[in-house]
Order: structure tokens, then sequence, then C-alpha cells
């Protein structure tokens, strides 16, 4: 339907439908826990794809006209600089004793950052706004824009435009052990050793690193923990080599202190 009026859902049931639009088409059941902690070992919760709700071509069609709705359209105010976000508004007349308001409105804005590789599917919606307006592009949009920009922070999600160099993980093994990166010209990527263990994946050296290039990582790995103190990290638990499988949480000691360099396969 063009227009959603007689329609209802409610804000869980439209970010999963935006999300499947982010996954390529796939809708999967959402889950309110990630993982569970048992024993010091933290299990996931399975990802469980429901069913497939179009086909990738229709998703990455809809993923461009959502662009547009955030680069030139009624959410420009959900722009963040660094990142691509796709996007739509709502505005809907509430239902006030069998009628449409002509006063009170939902505003909404649901979205998905990057829009090319997500991350996020973040919606916000807003009863009876009165401040600056009633639209979800005024009134929605902009607390959109604010919650992502803290979450991409925390989570250390890269920019999408005009990104940094790429973080290369170098595994710490005998067939890689003497390798070096070639020199390609412009920024010189971060390299970091990553050890294995009988085949199975390790938690990553990180000392040397800043904040934000050890969260991209761990993001990467699907964990969770905490940081102390500010600058590169100078100390880590658990220690660099550990089996992932062991490894329910971190915790990583930041200082204010030069970096260490780093080559493929070791640290120096």
């Amino acid at each position: 339907m063009a227009m959603g009026y007689q329609v209802g859902v409610t804000p869980l049931q439209m970010a999963a439908a935006v999300s499947s639009v982010a996954n390529g088409g796939r809708l999967i059941e959402p889950r309110v826990v990630r993982a569970v902690i048992r024993d010091g070992q933290r299990v996931p919760v399975p990802r469980k794809v429901v069913r497939r709700a179009i086909n990738e071509g229709v998703a990455a069609e809809l993923t461009t006209i959502m662009e547009q709705v955030v680069e030139r359209g009624t959410a420009t105010a959900a722009q963040i600089p660094e990142y691509t976000i796709a996007g739509k508004t709502g505005t809907a007349a509430r239902l006030v004793n069998g009628n449409y308001s002509t006063t009170d409105y939902n505003a909404s804005f649901v979205g998905f950052v990057p829009s090319r590789k997500p991350v996020f599917t973040i919606i916000v919606v807003i009863d009876s706004p009165h401040a600056k307006g009633h639209t979800g592009g005024v009134a929605s949009a902009p607390v959109f824009r604010r919650i992502a920009q803290a979450a991409m922070r925390q989570y250390g999600v890269p920019p999408s435009i005009n990104p940094a160099p790429p973080l290369v993980i170098a595994r710490n093994d005998a067939e890689n052990a003497h390798e070096q990166p070639t020199s390609t010209g412009g920024s010189t990527p971060n390299i970091v050793a990553l050890g294995t263990s009988q085949g199975s994946r390790v938690f990553p050296d990180l000392r040397g690193l800043g904040a934000r290039d050890a969260l991209r990582e761990l993001t990467r790995l699907g964990m969770t923990g905490r940081l102390n103190g500010t600058g590169i990290v100078t100390r880590q638990r658990p220690e660099p080599g550990t089996p992932i499988d062991r490894v329910a949480t971190y915790t990583l000691w930041l200082e204010r202190q030069p970096p260490l360099t780093r080559v493929a396969g070791a640290a120096r």
C-alpha cells in the first residue's frame, strides 16, 4: 500500500521489516539476548532467518531509494557526515475517538547505517510532537542522528565515507610468519598480529592500538567488554592468543604514550 493508514504495526515489526532490506531481503527473527554466558563461556543465541521477504535485487533498489530520502528527501536532518544512511520518514495522524486527528500525529523515522554494510537499524517514534514540527523528518530524524552517532562511536564502526586505512589482520602461523606487507603508497594500514590455536579463533593482541581500532576489531569478532582510560591500549585481559570460545568478556586499559610498531606476524 502506498499509504499506511488502516494498517497497524509495532515499532519492532517496522524495524524488522526495514532490517530485511538491510539484510539483502532476508527477514531475521528479532531476539533480545545476543549471547548467554555459562561457566565463563559465551554461547551466542543463533541467528534465525524466518524467510526471504524480497530478492536481493529489490533490496538493493530499495536501499538506493532510501538513501535518497536521507540525501535529498524528507530526512536530511538524519545525515551523519561520515556515514551513508538509508531510511524513511513517517507522519501519521493519530486515531482519536474513531477519527483521524488533524492536530496530533505520530512522527517516526526508521533507518539503517551504514547503508551498504549495515550494523544498526534504529527506529524513532514520537507521540504527538509539538516543539518544532510534527513530521518524522523534523521531529524524529534528528533523534535518529544523535543515537546513531553515539552507537557508531561506541562500537567503533569505521566511516563509510572517506574511510580510514583498513585494519589488516596478520595470522601468526608458519605459513605467514615471514610475510611482510608490501608498500603500495598512501596511508599504511595498521597491522595486528592474530594467532591461531589448532585452527580456532583466538583473542588478538591489541596493545599499541587506539581505542577506535581496538573496538573495530573486537566488534568484528562480536565481543563486548569495557575500556579503562584514554589513549592507546597498554594492557588487556584476556591475554593475546586466548581461544575466543573461552572468553566471556574483555577489559582493555589505555594510557597516553607513543604506539608500538607492529609488523605482520609479530609485534615489536
